[in-house]
């Protein structure tokens, strides 16, 4: 071969290479659904994905926080809403055994029944949601609770991003609401229940006559803590709802910045492979006639 015809067929086998690139690049394209796989693709789209990746891992970071907190808010007021509910009934019977008609049988009787209402409560602040006890403050990986009344959490209150920078309070300050700690005349609602129990096993009217204000007081003070908690649960529900549409807004702009056009998609396919095509064929035309010409060349000569 000549110089000549050894640098055409080079180019010729060049351009076959980038024909055969191309089609590589968009079946790749065709068969992931993406247009932006390497930086090199489309380099702005590229980098904007970059930060939108960012932003959704944040989103759903964010969420997932929320909606952990959510599902606790939840268990928390249904805790407390048993506590109430306990609180009251204990005032109740606190009130009808303060009359002088009852004997000390009976009240001890009602001692043992306050006794269990105790442990209810005792139990409703144990509650606990996945691996979390929800009344412990910041020390949630054991019951804060003893089966006495005594408190081994903190005043710790837990809070929650709702939006980057933005918190709310998720768990509920017990020494407060409990334990009466903190608070303008609080009262310890477990040691009232259990003096009362103790006015009722010892014939005491004048100790259960003076338990049924504190029983009352706590209620109030319990459900005060549970007003927060519906604070918190609204302001958690309504940020879940704002991050959900904000993720879906970032997932958007990532299919549009990095996801193909199918139909186009297919038709550059399409094209790539006639291209290539077409260029296998030119060049094998073009390698038949210079091996003809080598060949007449050399018959001649001979």
């Amino acid at each position: 071969m000549r110089v000549t015809d050894q640098m055409e067929f080079a180019l010729a086998t060049q351009y076959d290479d980038q024909a055969q690139s191309a089609v590589e690049q968009a079946t790749e394209t065709a068969s992931s659904g993406l247009r932006v796989v390497h930086a090199w693709d489309d380099p702005t789209a590229a980098g904007l994905l970059a930060q939108n990746q960012v932003t959704q891992a944040r989103l759903s970071g964010i969420g997932a926080t929320a909606s952990q907190a959510v599902d606790q808010l939840n268990a928390a007021s249904g805790a407390l809403t048993t506590i109430t509910n306990t609180l009251t009934s204990a005032s109740e019977l606190a009130l009808q055994m303060s009359d002088s008609s009852y004997s000390a049988t009976q009240r001890a009787s009602a001692g043992a029944q306050i006794d269990e209402y105790l442990q209810q409560i005792v139990s409703a602040l144990n509650t606990q949601v996945g691996d979390a006890y929800v009344f412990g403050g910041d020390q949630t990986g054991s019951a804060p609770f003893d089966s006495s009344g005594n408190y081994s959490g903190d005043a710790g209150v837990r809070q929650v991003e709702i939006a980057p920078g933005v918190t709310v309070p998720a768990s509920v300050n017990t020494e407060a609401a409990i334990l009466g700690t903190g608070v303008s005349g609080g009262v310890n609602i477990l040691t009232t229940l259990q003096n009362l129990a103790n006015a009722l096993d010892s014939n005491d009217t004048a100790g259960i006559q003076s338990a049924i204000d504190p029983l009352n007081q706590g209620a109030t003070q319990v459900s005060s803590a549970q007003a927060g908690i519906g604070d918190s649960q609204d302001a958690l529900n309504t940020a879940l709802t704002a991050n959900q549409a904000a993720l879906t807004a970032a997932q958007t702009q990532a299919s549009s910045l990095g996801d193909a056009d199918m139909i186009q998609a297919a038709t550059n396919l399409a094209q790539a492979q006639q291209a290539l095509q077409a260029s296998l064929e030119a060049t094998s035309q073009s390698f038949q006639m210079t091996l003809l010409n080598y060949l007449s060349t050399s018959t001649s000569t001979t």
